[in-house]
């Protein structure tokens, strides 16, 4: 199971006549990942599989009861900033399908959540007319979150279910995401070809991260070139990228897909020419990627929940889910698993009382964030919406 995913190098030799074909740009430099553009020491061997805590002592935030799409990004305050959707936290009049908060602590076991309102502080519904990132709905009824990114001083969210048939990516942005009540801004275009993005973490602030792009991780419902999917809702075998000019992410011609392989990156403008990143055509993940940057290991981490009974129907992956992680020194590949839960729910059992002793899967999605990796990059925590709450897992790489 530990291996990495490999494809042929027969690919690899016709990327070029692909590439001419559909105007893709040159290959990715080697200083555009990793360490900012650093020289980077080679990355240490990796075995795996991470141990993980007792379930009995993981920790789940009692606060955010009912609770999903949780989106941490590390900002230069000290905290993490997340969208959640989906339940009626502490100071929220109603349930909505999506809002922002603030996830504050210097321990990942000891953190807490608060509610953060935005634009109108009187209403919850502003999303989509007005300057805050609130909705109010169910599934694909409501704008639901997707991914957030700090960088450059500006803090920048993915919204999805931008289409009423709840396909499709949009951004806003915000200047003043500290403050009591932060304003957001929509760009101009939307992606309706893709059903989820989400941001590639780096460090605090964006440290560390490449000088001159930003990357998000989306779903492809097949190794087909340009099946990239448009729902963040069906399950899928894969995932591609998507990278933005930091210079200016409000443009949509600063944007470009990864229409290369993983020995010769490239990136074309277009989804039409999307290649994935990583394949595997018997699991079946949520569309909801968690990727990010580990200095301590020099390698970047993805983390994917799925359907460990794919044969049956889904009972829901915050309940029922498994999970992967995944490791490699680029983020296109080549991937090494260093953790898979088989056909099993992760972590299972009974969640706590206080966040209604659900079953407990895996989450929709599942994070780790950068704040709290250790030094040499073995120990973190995995954020995640197990149970319907947010729930928090230690991780060890032997």
């Amino acid at each position: 199971m530990f291996i990495g995913v490999i494809r042929g190098l027969k690919q690899a030799i016709l990327l070029g006549l692909f590439c001419s074909a559909l105007a893709c740009s040159d290959a990715v430099e080697q200083e555009e990942v990793g360490n900012g553009g650093t020289e980077e020491p080679e990355p240490p061997e990796l075995t795996g599989p991470i141990q993980w805590d007792p379930q009995p002592q993981m920790v789940q935030i009692a606060s955010t009861v009912g609770c999903d799409s949780w989106t941490p990004t590390w900002a230069p305050d000290g905290n993490l900033y997340t969208a959640f959707g989906d339940c009626r936290p502490e100071g929220v009049p109603e349930k909505i399908g999506m809002g922002f908060g603030r996830i504050s602590g210097a321990e990942a076991y000891g953190v807490s959540f608060s509610v953060v309102p935005t634009g109108d502080p009187h209403v919850w519904d502003d999303a989509a007319l007005g300057a805050g990132v609130e909705a109010v709905g169910d599934d694909s009824a409501s704008h639901k979150p997707a991914g957030m990114l700090h960088v450059d001083g500006r803090l920048w969210y993915w919204i999805r279910n931008i289409t009423p048939s709840g396909t499709g990516v949009r951004l806003k942005f915000s200047d003043t995401y500290g403050s009591a009540v932060p304003a957001f801004s929509w760009v101009e275009w939307s992606l309706t070809e893709v059903g989820y993005a989400s941001f590639v973490q780096y460090g605090q602030g964006y440290a560390g991260g490449p000088p001159d792009y930003v990357y998000a991780v989306v779903p492809m419902s097949t190794s087909v070139t340009g099946s990239v999917s448009n729902s963040a809702y069906e399950l899928v075998p894969g995932f591609s990228l998507i990278r933005g000019l930091r210079s200016d992410l409000t443009l949509q011609s600063n944007w470009q897909y990864f229409c290369g392989s993983e020995s010769s990156p490239a990136w074309c403008p277009s989804a039409s020419a999307a290649t994935p990143i990583l394949f595997q055509p018997d699991s079946r993940f949520t569309p909801r990627a968690g990727m990010s940057w580990n200095p301590g290991i020099n390698r970047f981490m993805l983390s994917l929940v799925y359907d460990p009974t794919p044969a049956t129907p889904n009972e829901g992956t915050r309940f029922h889910g498994g999970l992967m992680v995944l490791v490699s020194p680029q983020p296109w590949g080549p991937w090494q698993a260093v953790f898979s839960s088989g056909s099993l729910t992760w972590p299972g059992g009974v969640g706590t009382t206080g966040c209604g002793s659900t079953d407990w899967g895996s989450g929709e999605r599942a994070d780790i964030p950068t704040k709290y990796l250790s030094a040499d990059g073995r120990t973190f925590y995995l954020f995640s919406s197990g149970g319907d709450c947010l729930s928090i897992a230690r991780g060890v790489l032997p």
